[in-house]
Order: structure tokens, then C-alpha cells, then sequence
């Protein structure tokens, strides 16, 4: 199953209750648009209403549909006016499946006097009027249940023979890769929902990540961690590349030193590259280090940036300019979460997965070639097989040269050269990294690799997979402005891994105004 499910209905009708349920029951991922508004804003629904008005309010619901309307195989619990405007209720269709729980007058006004957080409600006769206007708003739904006098269960019950619907894949089997450095050994996890038993008792947590992957995770996590007896508390960081800065990693400093956190304590970094990279900077610095478990949301991260220690902010100068090698205590990377991302985020990790097998890997190269549609349809046996080959292929090379001082680790940087200059040029909102490497792959083999017919294969399998395989002309003048500044330069030569052939990748130093 693949389509989201989208409750909508007036307060008090029980979406976010009959939501978390369904979600269960379906193998699903669930997600609350007005807890993800509190994420964003740092403060309950109520102190939003109070402090910036309902129009500020409904603006934000806006955004999150913005956010959201690419996720796959979610239940979405919507707030109740999420669905006054009709460009709202147009866009909620084409999501899914919209569900209309209804509820009688009487039943919503027990509800929601007894919850007394409503902020549009000050007493009974605000419930009748805010009814009436509301009225029919919820009609275009494809299904409308009653669930007045009904347990939740039973409700879900409902809605899953109504629709016909069946539990998503799962996937039991479960793999341990042990990454070995000069520090530190320790282990990825690679399996289908995996984060039910994280290994941390009796200590501090704090959970790193950012509204939307908070909203879809952040309660499981929570829940998982209190097991452990955990003290527990999170940072929201924006979404994107541009809050990678100087900045945001001050204001988790002063939060952490506000929260007395200690280097035996625990930061929990959940999310994509941005995430990890900002995390993991912050664990190796503050107090000069401290313990870092990473939980990867995204393919890319899954595959590649939670693995291997680097850390890194942005500067003006470019991207992960400022950073550190540091190892975390333990990397999990749930397949199940691999299931709701969106089609653009799941091929964003796909160019780095391709990337592994031009550089060390020509089996690899043949199951993305010759079981595309199995990978594009996420078949978790597929993914799990990719995901233990691009583990096994990083972790040798780190356990060779953990902070690039051999040259091996460099054979990585394929295509992040041009790449990360990209997006530097566009200010990281144009392209994602994985079209932006993607970009990179193609112009590094075309300024420096091999004429083999290796390079048409290579750029064939990238476009099967919907990514980039031209610069536009108009960024190659702003980008030789900055080839100069990157890690790699040593005089006027740059050191980057050059295409030989699918599989096969050398270490040369090449004149740097050979770039565009």
C-alpha cells in the first residue's frame, strides 16, 4: 500500500486517537498536523492562537500541507479547520484517501469541555456556533464514519473493512555491521522497525531532529526510550540544508548547558544528512565530546551520512567547510521509515546508493539496473540487501582510513566535489544533495574520467531513477568561484576519485582550473 489515509472531521471527532490505532494496525507511519505546527512553533496550539492569532494559525497549516503532501503510506490526523479553506480540501485529496469521522453535538461537547485546550472554545455556546459554521465543510471526504457512541477500535475496524485495506509489507530479518576505527567499534543495525528497544537505561536523552520527521517519530521514540527508565527532552531544528550553521549549533549549546547535559549523557540525532551532520558536530564539541546514537530517516543518511563520523556546518564558503570526525555509539537504520518518504526523497538517497556502485561495486550497479522497478516500489528485501552492501562497502573503506589521511576514504567524495558547489551556488533550495551529486557524477567524468562506455551506462541508470545528469550552463561561472576554497585543494591541484570504469575509481590530483 502506498496511498496515505486522511482523517478529517470537528474537533473532538478522535483523529489523532483513531489515527495513532489505524496506523498500528496497518503497518503504517502516522502523523498529526497540529502537533507538527507545535514542533515548528515551540508551543502548544493554545499559545500560538494566543500569541500570533488564528490567521498566523491557519497559515502554518498551509505549510504543513506544503511539507507533507509528498509522504507515502500515512495515516494523517488533520486539526479541525485544516479543511475551511478548499485549496486545503483539494490538496488532502490528492494526497489519499480522505475519511470523515463524524460525531454527534452531544458527544464533541463532553470531549472537548473535558480537554479545556481548545482555543477557539470558551464555554458550550462557542462549541454550537463554531458546529454550524463548520457544517458540510467535512462533505468532501470519500467516506464518512460515526463514530459517536464507538470505541476506537471499533471505528478502526470500520474504516479497514470499508476500504479494504491490508497491513503494509514487513520484513524480519535483521543484519549487524560492525564499523571499526581507531576509537571506536560499533555497530549499525540494519531491519524492519528496529527502534522498539534502543539500548540506553537510566541516563539523559536529548533527541535532535526537526518538525516533520519529529511529528512522524518522535512519540515512538519517546515511548521506546521511557522503557529505559530516560529522562527525555528535544530540539527542533528547521527543516533544510540552510540552518546548518554557526547559529543553530549555538542554540543547542545553550540548551544543553541550560539542561545540565553531561558527556556521560546521550544525544539522539533523528532525521536526514542535515540532521546527523549538525548533531553529530555538536556531540564531538560540546565538553569536548560527548555520546551520539544516530537514527537515519532517509535513505541517503541510511546509506551514507550517518555512517563513518563526519560532521559538518555550512559557511559562506561552502558546504561542511567546518566539521569534525567523530564516531557515534550506535547507527539504526529502520527500513520502515524508508516506506513514507516521498518519491523525490527516496531518489535523493538512490544517487548515492548509484554512487557506491560506480565506485566499488559492479553487482551493485546490476540489481539497480536489472530490479529498478522493485527498487522504485521500496520491496524491502531489495532494500535490504542494498542497504547491507553500501554499510559493508563505506565501513571497509573507513575501517582503512577513518579521517582521510591515506587517500582511501576519498574514493567516497565521487561526485561531491561539483556536487556540494552546487549547492552552495543555489543556496541548498534548488536541488537536493542527491540530484546535486548526481550532477556532479556526470561532470566529473566528463572533465576527468576515462572514455569508457561506462559513462553512458552511468548517466542511463541516473535517469532511470528520475535524477540530474546536466549542470545548467548559467551556474558554471558562479561555480568557479569557489572550487578554490574546497577541503581537498593543494596549491592549484584538487584531489578527487576519477572514473575508470563501473567498479573501478583512482585517487588523482588534477589542476583545478580544468573545472568548467
Amino acid at each position: 500500500m502506498s496511498e496515505n489515509i486522511i482523517l478529517t472531521g470537528f474537533m473532538g471527532s478522535g483523529k489523532d486517537t483513531i489515527g495513532r490505532l489505524l496506523a498500528s494496525r496497518l503497518n503504517m507511519g502516522f502523523i498529526s498536523t497540529d502537533q507538527m505546527i507545535e514542533f515548528a512553533e515551540q508551543k502548544p496550539i493554545k499559545g500560538i492562537f494566543e500569541e500570533r492569532g488564528e490567521v498566523y494559525f491557519r497559515k502554518k497549516e498551509k505549510w504543513v500541507i506544503e511539507k507533507i503532501k509528498g509522504l507515502k503510506n500515512v495515516v494523517i490526523a488533520t486539526g479541525g479547520g485544516m479543511v475551511i479553506d478548499m485549496k486545503s480540501r483539494k490538496e488532502l485529496q490528492k494526497m489519499g484517501t480522505v475519511v470523515q469521522l463524524s460525531t454527534n453535538i452531544e458527544n464533541l461537547k463532553k470531549r472537548i469541555i473535558s480537554n479545556g485546550e481548545r482555543p477557539l472554545i470558551r464555554n458550550v455556546f462557542d462549541i454550537d456556533k463554531l458546529y454550524r459554521e463548520r457544517e458540510g465543510i467535512y462533505d468532501f471526504a470519500e467516506i464518512k464514519i460515526d463514530n459517536s457512541d464507538k470505541k476506537p477500535e471499533t471505528v478502526v475496524n470500520e474504516i479497514i473493512e470499508k476500504l479494504n485495506l491490508e497491513k503494509t509489507q514487513s520484513y524480519k530479518e535483521k543484519a549487524e555491521i560492525r564499523i571499526k576505527t581507531k576509537l571506536k567499534t560499533y555497530p549499525v543495525i540494519i531491519g524492519y522497525n528496529i527502534t522498539e528497544r534502543l539500548p540506553i537505561f537510566n541516563n539523559k536523552v536529548v533527541i535532535i531532529t526537526n518538525p516533520l520527521v519529529g511529528a512522524l517519530y518522535m512519540n515512538e521514540i519517546i515511548n521506546n526510550l521511557r522503557k529505559g527508565n530516560n529522562e527525555i527532552d528535544y530540539f527542533i531544528i528547521p527543516d533544510g540544508e540552510e540552518f546548518k550553521n554557526f547559529e543553530v549549533v549555538k542554540k543547542i549549546y545553550e540548551f544543553l548547558f541550560q539542561n545540565n547535559f553531561q558527556r556521560k549523557n546521550f544525544i539522539l540525532s533523528l532525521g536526514g544528512g542535515v540532521i546527523t551532520d549538525i548533531a553529530g558536530f555538536v556531540a564531538s564539541t560540546f565538553k569536548r565530546g560527548c555520546r551520539i546514537i544516530h537514527i537515519p530517516t532517509t535513505l541517503l543518511c541510511q546509506v551514507d551520512a550517518a555512517i563513518g563520523g563526519k560532521t559538518g556546518i555550512n559557511t559562506d564558503y561552502g558546504k561542511n567547510m567546518v566539521g569534525t570526525f567523530y564516531q557515534p555509539e550506535l547507527v539504526l537504520c529502520d527500513l520502515k521509515k524508508l516506506l513514507t518518504l516521498s518519491d523525490k526523497e527516496f531518489f535523493n538517497g538512490i544517487a548515492e546508493v548509484i554512487k557506491y556502485s560506480v565506485i566499488h561495486s559492479k553487482r551493485l550497479f546490476n540489481i539497480l539496473q536489472r530490479k529498478k522497478e522493485q527498487v522504485k516500489n521500496r520491496n524491502l528485501q531489495i532494500l535490504f540487501e542494498i542497504m547491507k552492501m553500501c554499510v559493508s562497502i563505506k565501513g571497509a573503506i573507513i575501517n582503512q582510513d577513518e579521517t582521510e589521511e591515506k587517500g582511501i576514504r576519498e574514493i567516497l567524495n565521487f561526485g561531491h566535489t561539483v556536487g556540494h558547489i552546487i549547492e552552495t551556488v543555489t543556496n541548498y533550495n534548488i536541488y537536493s544533495h542527491g540530484e546535486a551529486i548526481s550532477m556532479g557524477m556526470v561532470e566529473e567524468m566528463r572533465l576527468f574520467g576515462r572514455k569508457t562506455k561506462g559513462i553512458g551506462e552511468v548517466k542511463e541508470l541516473l535517469k532511470a531513477y528520475d535524477l540530474p545528469i546536466y549542470v545548467p550552463c548559467d551556474l558554471k561561472n558562479k561555480m568557479k568561484k569557489l572550487i578554490s576554497h574546497d577541503k581537498k585543494m593543494k596549491g592549484k591541484y584538487i584531489t578527487i576519485p576519477v572514473f575508470e570504469g563501473i567498479g573501478k575509481i583512482k585517487i588523482k590530483e588534477v589542476l583545478c582550473r580544468k573545472f568548467f
